[in-house]
């Protein structure tokens, strides 16, 4: 079963984590802002989640504790794919 963002990474991200990241200009709590597929941040797809990978990969982020294991496997899972969101579920397909 693919990892999607509404059942596998959104129950994972805390208020706190919401609110912390919002005036940076991560909506991190919002679907439709991390599964864009569009370019962005020297991505070529994906820019939003990928940048906020990039971050939690780095241990930027969430800057209270390390990255939960399952979020880190969840987000991995869904690197280097690119991912068709389709009413929250997602078809991933190799590059």
């Amino acid at each position: 079963m693919p990892t999607t963002y509404a059942a596998d990474i959104r129950p994972k991200i805390r208020p706190g984590d919401i609110s912390c990241m919002n005036p940076r200009g991560y909506s991190i709590g919002d679907a439709s802002w991390m599964c864009d597929a569009a370019a962005g941040s020297g991505y070529p797809d994906h820019g939003n989640a990928r940048v906020v990978y990039a971050a939690l990969a780095a241990g930027d982020m969430p800057p209270d504790q390390p990255l939960a294991a399952e979020l880190d496997r969840n987000l991995r899972a869904m690197d280097g794919r690119r991912l068709q969101f389709v009413s929250g579920r997602a078809r991933g397909r190799s590059p």
